[in-house]
């Protein structure tokens, strides 16, 4: 074959999937083919703010490790090492930040298109037959059931394009002795994602074993056992690979086993199967869409022309039974993993997946896609294709559409006329692959244009089926949104240069999202210090003791800061809000119509002096304001206390469902209302004096709502209507005693302590301890060993204090504070991964001078 037609192959792999996407992108209407944008899910909620954190790094910002945009504040290493290592991050550069969904459009484009690139490559390299062909299958690869559905996941995509190489590298790794392509690419695969590149090392000792036995130990007669003892050329270059990486596994881990993924549930390490028969429908098309992404059967869909010649493998006598049994063995491994729940939790680094199950089908897709390769190669060598192979297809397709119809999973049934069209489409491709087989010249061509053709429709289709319901943004509403809420934070961190953080809310609609826009990881997209956060790396300590001050947590990835908190504002330093709401009894200072700002006059700095006995407090479980009223007290004594209970003077229940609490209040400020353990999913109606109260975001369990400002003696009436049972008791109604709460404020805010934040992320600020004895500085910054404060000089120790945040013992005089973070294991990582490469390059050098000096 000659170079030009081998370039044209090449570019042929990434440019057909490349011009499908296209055509597909502007079917749906996707900017900047349309207005539609992809800020639906986890990529709008998550790695797109993500990706703008990763932007303001490298454009300067923060040169900084730590970041106070991450819930209250962490090291970035744990988020960095799970989300943006992949180098196509970089293209956001290139784009503003209100173009950023159009840059993860074309990521998501490009990760996909060379998905086709390098499993050509692999089929290339391992068959040496390369033709018009093989575009079909290196295409199949890259819109297989698993990018279809995981797409929006394209933090996870990386893995797809190494995986064909990788597997390239570990035959010549045991064929050749070469192990450069094998070590680089497992490498890269680790590093841009480590939690795929886990699963990819899983699969690389299966294919070894797989590869092993079939060219060496049935070619060369040798026994099985042979494997461990020729494979130390193997082990060893993935041990080293591994180690290599030890420069962002080791801060990975740190980080992760600070978060609440350490928790085991001891069901998912059950031998039980996870589906039946049903999964066999997932060969057909249209199997999976937006509203089943977090919870479905296992996207095995390879294309229907793969499934056919994939079946056809194991029917041709041409191909070695002994080949035919090593495919079938490893491929059944693969299956196993995510048909028993034991082997799929293990896969999935111990923990079984929180929505997004079974991850690691694109690795069964690849071996389908492989071995119908081969069976493919067979054909064109004059094997026949029997009725038999069509006729097995369709029938496990019928049994697995009427074991789904009639099965508890029978919601993931999407339409009945997919699997007609799929009965169609497996019968026309068999008749076109008959009839290729049959003719010659022109006549030939067109069948093979019409073939690529009907593959190329049949993965566009059900790629669209997939993406159809999404409930796409509006890129022009995002895109003045964003400009609107830039220029808002950016003049108020202009105006004070002090560290403070913010809380932040849109209207979902206006700003451009069509789901319900719960803003968790807004500090992270608009750059400033914030409280919410939504990422799996989120701290468990610091989240539950958020929890444990009225803070709203969904589960263990998400904490969020719902409604207004006087108390959480100074404990936090929350020194504004910016909300498309109007509050009463506040001086909104944004000239912007569209969008309100208020200062917080509590939130008087990132620290103040606290007594000693401060450090004594634990946080009660789900007493969130006796959790307050503790903290207040603690602060400034008062025999009074500052959470006054209302007066309860009516309960009455209509019905099953509707229950109203007539009370009083007994001091004048903000009321509160908190009900433990109480579902309020469940709930129809809230109201208050006859006003609904419809929070900023989605919330289903504990929050503590502020129901507004009150005066002493003032009648409320609260009206529920929910699904769950309520008693009088639970409801606890407190006002903040607004003058005393204000008298607290005024004698702190001459203790508190400014702190300015440099481009390096060193803090300083300077504080004066009036007090004769030692006091203790109280600082809303949760608690990191990592830390390193020095105090006019001198490097002091750091305590955890109220769940946690840190204390710092001071004594009387004026002291300036420089902290500095130092992320220790980065550095022993670092050094272990520069090591191992010393290592392996004075080996390599060593070897070359010892050959030069015996030739």
């Amino acid at each position: 074959m000659s170079k030009m037609k081998k370039s044209f192959l090449i570019c042929g792999s990434f440019f057909l999937p490349f011009l499908l996407l296209i055509i597909l992108w502007s079917i749906l209407g996707l900017a900047p083919f349309g207005n539609n944008n992809l800020l639906v899910s986890d990529l709008g909620t998550q790695y797109m703010p993500f990706l703008s954190a990763f932007k303001q790094f490298f454009q300067g910002d923060s040169y900084s490790l730590y970041s106070f945009s991450d819930a209250l504040g962490g090291t970035i290493l744990p988020l960095t090492a799970y989300y943006l290592l992949s180098p196509f991050n970089f293209l956001v550069l290139l784009f503003s930040y209100d173009q950023l969904p159009i840059a993860i459009l074309l990521i998501i484009t490009l990760k996909i298109s060379l998905m086709g690139t390098s499993m050509f490559y692999y089929l290339k390299e391992t068959y040496r037959q390369p033709s018009l062909a093989t575009l079909l299958f290196s295409t199949s690869y890259s819109l297989c059931g698993f990018v279809t559905v995981y797409s929006l996941n394209f933090m996870w995509l990386d893995a797809l394009i190494l995986l064909p190489l990788i597997l390239l590298g570990i035959q010549r790794l045991w064929s050749e002795k070469k192990y450069w392509l094998y070590s680089i690419t497992l490498f890269i695969s680790i590093v841009t994602n480590y939690y795929m590149g886990y699963m990819i090392c899983i699969f690389a000792v299966c294919y070894s074993l797989y590869w092993y036995y079939q060219k060496v130990v049935v070619a060369e007669k040798k026994s099985f056992w042979h494997f461990i003892k020729e494979g130390r050329l193997f082990f060893l270059t993935s041990f080293l690979t591994g180690i290599s990486t030890s420069f962002i596994l080791i801060p990975a881990v740190e980080g992760m086993l600070l978060t609440n993924k350490t928790n085991f549930d001891w069901q998912t390490f059950l031998p039980e199967p996870k589906f039946g028969l049903e999964v066999l429908s997932q060969f057909g098309l249209g199997n999976v869409n937006f509203a089943t992404r977090l919870d479905h059967l296992p996207t095995v869909f390879s294309g229907l022309l793969m499934v056919l010649l994939f079946i056809a493998y194991f029917q041709l006598s041409s191909i070695p039974k002994r080949e035919k049994l090593g495919a079938a063995a490893l491929i059944g491994f693969i299956f196993l993993s995510f048909w028993l729940e034991v082997v799929n939790t293990i896969w999935h680094m111990f923990q079984s997946p929180a929505g997004f199950p079974y991850r690691n089908t694109f690795i069964f897709s690849f071996l389908i896609i492989k071995f119908a390769y081969e069976a493919f190669l067979e054909l064109k060598q004059g094997s026949k294709l029997r009725l038999v192979v069509p006729c097995i297809f369709s029938f496990l397709l019928i049994m697995g559409y009427i074991s789904l119809k009639f099965s508890e999973a029978k919601a993931f049934l999407l339409a009945d006329h997919y699997y007609l069209i799929s009965l169609v489409g497996i019968w026309l491709l068999y008749g076109l692959i008959i009839l290729l087989q049959q003719t010659n010249g022109l006549k030939k061509n067109v069948l093979f244009i019409t073939m690529c053709l009907l593959v190329s429709l049949e993965l566009v289709f059900n790629f669209w089926i997939s993406f159809k319901d999404i409930p796409f943004g509006n890129q022009e509403a995002f895109a003045k949104t964003a400009k609107i809420q830039n220029d808002i934070i950016s003049g108020l961190k202009n105006e004070q240069p002090d560290l403070f953080r913010i809380k932040q809310s849109v209207n979902s609609k206006t700003a451009g999202y069509r789901e319900k826009h719960n803003g968790y990881n807004n500090p992270l997209f608009y750059g400033y210090a914030g409280v919410s956060s939504y990422t799996s790396t989120l701290e468990a300590k610091t989240q539950e003791t958020l929890q444990e001050l009225g803070l709203y947590q969904k589960n263990d990835r998400r904490i969020a800061y719902v409604d207004e908190s006087s108390v959480i504002n100074l404990l936090l330093n929350v020194a504004y809000q910016i909300t498309p709401d109007e509050k009463a009894r506040q001086n909104n200072i944004s000239t912007e119509p569209s969008t309100h700002v208020y200062k917080n006059s509590e939130a008087i700095g990132l620290g103040f002096l606290v007594p000693e006995t401060f450090s004594s407090i634990d946080l009660a479980k789900e007493q969130p304001l006796n959790n307050q009223e503790t903290i207040l007290q603690s602060i400034q004594p008062n025999q009074q206390n500052y959470f006054q209970e209302t007066e309860k003077m009516a309960w009455s229940v209509q019905g099953k469902n509707n229950y109203t609490l007539t009370a009083k209040t007994t001091s004048s400020g903000d009321l509160h209302l908190y009900i433990p353990d109480f579902n309020w999913e469940k709930v129809n109606s809230f109201k208050v004096n006859g006003e609904e109260i419809q929070p900023s975001i989605y919330i289903a369990t504990n929050q503590i709502f502020n129901l507004g400002y009150f005066k002493k003696n003032e009648v409320v009436q609260l009206q529920i209507e929910t699904k769950k049972r309520l008693t009088k008791e639970t409801i606890d109604l407190k006002t903040l005693e607004q003058h005393r709460f204000d008298s607290l404020i005024k004698y702190k805010k001459n203790q508190a302590l400014q702190m300015t934040r440099q481009t390096s992320g060193v803090l300083t600020g300077s504080l004066t301890v009036n007090e004769a004895g030692p006091s203790l500085l109280y600082l809303s910054v949760p608690y990191d060993k990592n830390w390193q404060v020095i105090i006019d000089g001198k490097k002091v120790k750091t305590n955890r204090i109220l769940g946690n945040f840190t204390g710092i013992k001071l004594a009387p005089g004026e002291h300036h504070i420089r902290m500095k973070y130092q992320q220790k294991n980065l550095f022993i990582g670092a050094l272990i991964s520069f090591s191992v490469l010393i290592s392996v390059f004075f080996y390599q050098l060593f070897k070359k001078v010892l050959k030069r000096k015996l030739a």
